[in-house]
């Protein structure tokens, strides 16, 4: 909550003033209008960065940016006069120069992303951001990070994959706010190393009941309705409810240009209960959803007339209880329970390999938090517990074995025909526990040291664990002109999907690196990172805004889960060491006459060095990575671009928007010298065999674009295992 008084330069309260809180982008998250005496409030503000901007009869008065860190409430004094003498005067857990500088979104701003179904549009809006990367096949990338997405739930951390193919991202109709943190990321936030996103739902509460219904229409037999309804439950609670269904013959990333095999439907649906008394604040939430869906395959595959199908389900219980001591103290539990069920059903016609596999992945755990502060110190420390119970079975045959040699698999994955599967069932329940403790620290009025310790104990599957120092700083060098750093460790588990098998015996010796000098399968180690930062933000005369970051990350036993031959069965690997640098720009312009424009562009370069450890892996071609061999990964993005435009007319309430994005492909992992062999097969036309990587493309249309890392299917079995 944010509650503050405007005045004016004799100190004077400012009545019926319009106090609006916008995103990173200019959308209004939330807004009020001072009383009498000047006073305002601002009720459900997540955690994020936000522009906080103060008009009287539609003349801007002051305009400043503002971070909001937490649970504390948050006190400002808007003071308005003389262009040199406008100030911020912030109390509680907030400030107008901090070291996170986190990207806020609107709900409404994800609403209007630009993407096929509403499904995708939370991770397009991502995408839209510095140092966020869509591969070729819409997955998403921070910074050669490729898989380590931490959302944050209300307060409730998802630790598991929360894409199309995993099942249940969040709804865009529900968002209120979404927070997203690339740079210096606080020691509360762990076991994820790329990026966080702190997503806030709609409560229903201070306001009346309200509602909407949206549907759209698209080509590709592409539909999709969804409904949210919220309102208030007497003076101190509120309830939101929210549903939604979509289809598509484009559900996945296809193989193929030609997009076969592709039809999908998910379905979701939740409800939010929110209750608020005396500094308590208790909210529970339950949310389900389902995935059915083809899993895309080749030319060759569709003659055959395979139809392996996936089918997925989960379900998400929590509850938070929050209480304020007193204006500088408060603390927080929290409990939470996730499930998730995932099958890959096989076909009799499938070919050249047929495979079959079930998981059920279900955590629980608990998370506590006590924040206080003190003078210049804002203090917060605590910890969480929990538990994952892991139980898989996965079965494979080759059907065709000519054609499998032809796609370079093994002699050991050749050798599992229909009369010798490959056969694997397995249960385990790892623990995980950390703790935390950290300081934002005001130093000066210009100038905030940010530092904490975090440790973090894991038994997925191996016994590991880890002290993670971090440090960030933000200095204030002139009005407008905003220098921040920060180096921090970073720890994360392997991904739980498929992890047992991925660690398993059978796959170790069918892998064709595990007898040969490069290691091969084992349990798979957690990841660990060195990340720095380096960042400077100026506010140019006339309302334009620029940003410019550079950095660096080392990381060692890389997170890099590989695709299991097209399927959509991710199974976990990591690679030895990875080198990851690059910067970003983003440049926004002011508004004028309703119009405003951004863009954003990132240069990234990523490196791999064997070897590799874990994962399933049938192809032939591993064999040739060498200990500390560099290599480059399939989610090595050069470069990317995106620029937006808008109008938006406010007295007749409507926005028309245009959008352009670039992207400089991926490696796809074809030899040049070989490109004689697979020019003509379909889907080459994407590949630049010259390069060996998929060709430059641009996008300003709705149209989904195609995957181009797995244009060629007989050479690229894989998304994400290293290439050679």
């Amino acid at each position: 909550m944010i509650h503050g008084v405007v005045r004016d330069a004799q100190q004077q309260p400012v009545a019926d003033a319009l106090v609006t809180l916008l995103d990173s982008r200019g959308t209004s998250i939330r807004s009020a209008t001072s009383a009498a005496d000047g006073t305002f409030r601002l009720s459900d503000v997540a955690p994020g960065g936000y522009v906080i901007r103060v008009q009287l009869r539609d003349a801007l008065l002051l305009e400043r940016s503002i971070v909001v860190r937490g649970s504390l409430p948050v006190e400002m004094t808007l003071e308005i006069g003389p262009a040199m003498h406008e100030e911020v005067v912030v109390r509680g857990d907030a400030g107008s120069n901090t070291a996170e500088h986190p990207w806020s979104v609107a709900g409404d701003a994800v609403r209007r992303t630009i993407a096929s179904t509403p499904g995708q549009q939370v991770q397009n809006a991502l995408a839209t951001l510095p140092g966020w990367m869509a591969e070729d096949n819409g997955l998403l990338h921070v910074r050669g990070v490729d898989d380590g997405l931490l959302y944050v739930q209300d307060g409730i951390p998802v630790y598991e994959r929360l894409d199309r193919v995993f099942g249940m991202p969040p709804n865009p109709s529900a968002i209120a706010s979404m927070e997203v943190l690339n740079g210096y990321i606080p020691p509360e936030f762990g076991f994820k190393s790329g990026g966080v996103i702190q997503v806030r739902s709609e409560t229903g509460r201070g306001g009346p009941w309200s509602g909407s219904i949206g549907a759209g229409a698209a080509d590709l037999s592409t539909r999709n309705v969804d409904a949210l309804a919220a309102g208030p439950l007497g003076s101190t609670a509120g309830v939101m409810f929210t549903a939604s269904h979509e289809t598509s013959s484009r559900f996945l990333d296809p193989v193929d240009p030609g997009n076969l095999h592709n039809t999908g439907a998910a379905s979701s649906g939740g409800a939010q209960l929110t209750w608020q008394r005396a500094g308590h604040l208790i909210t529970a939430t339950a949310q389900a959803g389902r995935d059915h869906y083809d899993v895309p395959h080749s030319v060759a595959q569709e003659i055959a007339g395979q139809d392996q199908r996936e089918r997925t389900a989960q379900l998400l219980f929590s509850g938070t209880w929050q209480q304020v001591l007193s204006e500088r103290t408060v603390w927080q539990i929290s409990a939470y329970r996730r499930s998730a069920d995932a099958s890959l059903l096989n076909s009799p016609e499938d070919t050249p390999v047929t495979a079959n596999g079930r998981r059920r992945d279900t955590r629980q755990g608990a998370l506590w938090s006590l924040t206080n502060q003190r003078g210049r110190h804002t203090l917060k420390a605590g910890g969480e517990l929990s538990a994952v119970k892991l139980d898989e079975q996965f079965s494979f045959a080759v059907t065709d074995p000519g054609a499998a040699e032809d796609a370079g698999l093994s002699p050991q994955a050749i050798a599992h025909d229909s009369a010798h599967p490959f056969v694997f069932s397995d249960r385990r329940t790892p623990t995980l526990w950390s703790g935390f403790a950290q300081d934002a620290f005001q130093a000066t009025s210009g100038a905030t040291i940010n530092f904490g310790v975090r440790v973090d104990r894991s038994r997925m599957l191996i016994a590991a664990s880890q002290w993670s120092p971090r440090l960030g700083a933000s200095v204030r060098l002139r009005e407008g002109l905003t220098l921040r750093a920060s180096v921090m460790r970073l720890f994360q588990p392997p991904q739980a999907e498929y992890l047992l098998l991925g660690s398993s015996v059978q796959a170790r010796a069918l892998s064709p690196v595990s007898e040969s000098a490069t290691g091969g399968g084992a349990s798979i180690p957690p990841e660990r990172q060195t990340a720095m930062d380096v960042s400077l933000a100026a506010a140019l005369p006339r309302g334009w805004h620029v940003e410019g970051a550079v950095w660096r990350r080392r990381v060692q036993d890389v997170d890099d889960p590989n695709v299991f031959f097209g399927t959509t069965v991710f199974v976990p690997n990591s690679v030895g060491q990875q080198h990851a640098w690059g910067i970003d720009v983003r440049v926004d312009t002011p508004v004028r006459h309703g119009w405003s424009a951004s863009a954003n562009y990132s240069r990234a370069r990523v490196v791999q060095f064997a070897p590799v450890t874990g994962g399933l892996f049938l192809e032939d071609d591993l064999l040739t990575l060498a200990p500390g061999e560099e290599f480059t990964p399939d989610h090595d993005q050069r470069h990317a671009l995106f620029a937006t435009t808008s109008y938006q007319d406010e007295t007749r309430g409507w926005r028309v928007s245009a959008a352009f994005k670039y992207r400089s492909g991926t490696p796809v992992g074809v030899d040049p010298s070989n490109a004689d062999e697979v020019a003509d097969r379909h889907g080459s036309e994407v590949v630049d065999f010259t390069t060996g990587r998929v060709k430059p493309r641009r996008s300003s249309t709705r149209r989904p674009s195609g995957s181009c890392v797995r244009a060629i299917p007989s050479v690229c079995h894989s998304r994400c295992g290293p290439r050679t």
